[in-house]
């Protein structure tokens, strides 16, 4: 219903349009500017109703059952097998977005993930002046070179 409301309110709107010309033609702009702010209205207000009409139409859930799918088919280990070699490429410190830009995880799964081995203890994590948070696996930063003894 809301599909043939936004083409009904489209088609008004492009009446409008050719209507507000023709008088522009003719001369007559007694009301010019209000009948362009109307169609413009009446373009805008269909568009979204289509939108919004042809998004109502996707299953409920749809990427929320996309996501638990892959979990599914990703076992723990493997999630975690991902998240380190993650870490170990970049030092040691990863953030959420650069997990999930280099696995097959989703963004909010690479932050459940993250914040899991945070509770494992198996990480620490530190917020940035920006507000990122960067997971510090420190099994996997780089060593510094051991001081020889006393510096003999």
């Amino acid at each position: 219903m809301r599909s043939i409301v936004g083409w009904i309110l489209v088609t008004l709107g492009l009446i409008g349009f050719g209507v507000e010309i023709d008088n522009l033609r003719r001369g007559t702009t007694d009301t010019t500017v209000l009948g362009f702010t109307l169609a413009t209205l009446f373009l805008a207000g269909g568009g979204a109703l289509i939108r919004g009409a042809r998004r109502a139409k996707l299953p409920a859930g749809l990427n929320e059952g996309l996501a638990v799918a892959q979990l599914r088919e990703m076992s723990p280990r493997d999630i975690e097998r991902a998240i380190l070699s993650c870490a170990k490429q970049h030092g040691g410190r990863v953030t959420i977005a650069e997990v999930a830009a280099e696995s097959s995880l989703s963004f909010t799964e690479a932050k459940a993930a993250l914040e899991e081995l945070q509770r494992a203890g198996a990480c620490t994590v530190d917020v940035t002046d920006q507000g990122a948070f960067i997971y510090e696996f420190n099994g996997l930063m780089p060593r510094e070179p051991a001081r020889e003894a006393a510096d003999a």
